[in-house]
């Protein structure tokens, strides 16, 4: 927004005219034009305000001199410059009329073409003539020889749009403003964006991803089938079908729609899903918008648009969260996807089943999601199920505590005030921590991301492994105790953050942590800043918990995990009250209904694609989940790949 300095406004001189300007008033702000008798009045008194009229200034094609301004009108009078044409623009959704005192005027009035403003009608008008002004107006006007006019507006205009023909582009000014482009940078907004929509017809946008394992030519047959449908009942809309390989491919089109006016009536996304949404890229780099990239996106929905995310569990989290963020009623689907040869139930399409005409993605009953009984039902015949609807109720705003650590921090920091009670994930970290610190010969310098309550920091500095030491979260409450716990400690810090950004400077720590929370993060955005942050030769390490039906390979570990686990219970009865009593909590049931965990597979895909020739160590195994920790060894300065988003 651009502000131009007030002029003084001068009244004095023209005291005499007051009732002639009351009734000039009361037309502008009843929507008329002043009659032929008015108008006589305002000719007789033009001698006087031509005298009052200011010249104006080099460069500008008229002066501005405000007569009256109050809550319902404000008078201006304009003395024009010879030749000069003020630039296109409209009045702030104000109305009003013009009168032509001296000179002879030519103005021009303007419309929307599309993305073109273009001029819809010329008129040269003689001095004494009117000229009514709507709030939809967009006029310029020129004085060939010079000129002088007074102008109403009701009500008066706080801001105006000034249209740049030549680069097309819009200035918005704010204040006492003046109809040309003015000296200096200014805001500008490309005309696409400005160009009304209205006479585009609403997108269906129909898209599919195109490489994530495997390529899945399937989803170009069932989006074209859902495009020819979704044509044929909505005959009065554009239907658009787009494969996307990468997260850049969805943002450029986002972005060509809303730079061209468009709107989305319904956006449609057939793809493979992890657990926090639609998977881009390939197996082999495997892309995901975070959550941090989804809020501080631009989709163009209209008023009543939809989205629908046809792909494995969608509903469970990533439609309600779609739905808050964006504001629209958002479709999922409960459970895993299949390719059918009918809509309604499933229909087994062949071996080559994208080779068929008409092809649909159905949730239905499967192995994934309801073992062998549901690949029996699914193959018997298995009704579709409908996709799940989720209206925006707020429930994913940011900075609302539902569904954060927030209410149970008390909870969680009497269960893990010592956090050695996890034995196996503190042994992994530790004897890395003890490892390096050997090798560097002095204290590390860490940062854990998503510290909690910093019980992880805590137990390193009392092993006397830190040098210094940063904790990082989102949870004020969380910190509260990290902090409380660590006042006898000057190597531990604690910062809370709200964003993938961390306000640390480049280069500063030997390790970053991340200790059961990495599923919390925005992966891509927060890898970057890692990157950063990580000195030469710097560490990532991250232990999480993931989900995994355990392997036959891996009962050894299910056992030893079971016994450990029962060892624990009964060596340390107080940390099992302690825990029975936050796991059975309202509060912490609903943080992992919001952040539920990610599948084992989504893990060991990213970080083979960013730190390729790294692995995951199982450490513990339940029937259906497992922890696992990364180790990245010596990194190189740098990033880890470029992103093509952002």
């Amino acid at each position: 927004m651009t502000t131009i300095a007030p002029q003084p406004i001068r009244q004095d001189p023209l005291a005499g005219l007051a009732s002639m300007f009351d009734t000039l008033a009361a037309a502008a702000v009843g929507g008329n034009v002043p009659d032929a008798e008015v108008l006589t009045r305002v000719a007789q008194a033009r001698p006087e305000l031509a005298a009052a009229a200011l010249t104006a200034q080099p460069g500008e094609p008229y002066s501005r001199l405000v007569l009256r301004v109050d809550d319902e009108v404000e008078i201006m009078l304009a003395r024009w410059h010879p030749g000069q044409r003020c630039a296109p623009h409209d009045h702030g959704g104000a109305g009003g009329f013009v009168i032509l005192l001296e000179g002879t005027f030519v103005e021009r009035r303007f419309d929307w073409d599309g993305e073109d403003l273009v001029v819809t009608h010329s008129d040269t008008l003689p001095a004494g003539a009117v000229t009514s002004i709507t709030s939809e107006v967009i006029h310029d006007m020129m004085a060939p020889d010079g000129g002088l006019s007074l102008h109403l507006y009701s009500p008066p205009a706080n801001s105006m749009r000034v249209f740049d023909l030549e680069r097309r582009e819009v200035l918005e000014l704010v204040g006492n403003y003046g109809a040309w482009i003015p000296q200096g940078d200014h805001a500008r907004i490309p005309f696409a964006r400005v160009a009304p929509a209205r006479h585009a017809p609403p997108v269906i946008w129909v898209a599919h991803t195109t490489a994530y394992r495997g390529g899945s030519a399937e989803f170009a047959t069932a989006a074209a089938t859902m495009a020819r449908e979704l044509a044929a009942a909505n005959p009065e809309a554009d239907v658009v079908v787009a494969g996307l390989n990468r997260k850049a491919d969805f943002i450029s089109a986002m972005t060509r729609l809303a730079d061209t006016g468009r709107e989305i009536r319904e956006l449609h996304l057939i793809s493979h899903s992890g657990m926090y949404g639609p998977m881009f890229g390939s197996t082999q780099w495997p892309e995901q918008f975070s959550p941090h990239e989804w809020r501080t996106m631009t989709i163009p929905f209209s008023a009543t648009g939809r989205a629908y995310f046809h792909a494995c569990r969608t509903a469970r989290w990533f439609a309600p969260f779609f739905a808050d963020v964006f504001g629209v009623a958002t479709f999922g689907n409960r459970d895993y996807t299949t390719v059918s040869a009918r809509r309604d139930r499933f229909a087994w399409a062949g071996r080559q089943p994208e080779t068929r005409q008409n092809l649909y993605l159905i949730d239905t009953p499967g192995h994934k999601s309801h073992g062998w009984t549901g690949s029996v039902r699914k193959y018997l015949g298995a009704a579709a199920r409908p996709p799940v609807q989720c209206d925006p109720a707020g429930g994913f705003a940011v900075n609302q505590s539902a569904g954060t650590y927030d209410p149970v921090a008390e909870l969680y920091d009497r269960a893990y005030v010592d956090i050695r009670v996890r034995g196996a994930e503190w042994r992994w970290v530790a004897q890395r921590a003890a490892q390096v610190r050997a090798q560097l010969g002095r204290g590390l310098r860490v940062l854990e991301i998503g510290c909690g309550t910093g019980a992880l920091l805590r137990a390193l500095d009392d092993d006397g492994l830190i040098d210094f030491a940063v904790g990082v979260d989102s949870s004020a409450p969380m910190l509260a105790r990290a902090r409380e716990r660590s006042q006898d400690s000057r190597r531990l810090r604690f910062l809370q953050v709200h964003s993938p950004a961390l306000d640390v400077p480049d280069d500063q720590f030997d390790v970053v942590i991340s200790f059961l929370s990495f599923r919390y993060l925005d992966w891509d955005p927060v890898m970057a800043e890692i990157r950063r942050v990580l000195a030469p030769g710097g560490r990532l390490w991250v232990v999480d918990m993931v989900a995994q039906p355990v392997r036959m390979k891996e009962l050894g570990v299910l056992a030893r995990s079971a016994l450990a686990h029962l060892r624990t219970r009964r060596t340390r009865p107080r940390f099992a009250a302690d825990l029975a009593a936050l796991t059975s909590h309202p509060d912490w049931l609903k943080m992992l209904a919001r952040n539920p965990i990610r599948a084992e597979h989504e893990y060991r895909w990213y970080f083979a694609s960013r730190f390729p020739g790294t692995g995951l160590d199982l450490l513990t195994a339940t029937s259906t989940q497992r922890v696992v920790a990364f180790d990245s060894g010596p990194l190189p300065k740098g990033c880890t790949a470029p992103l093509t988003y952002p």
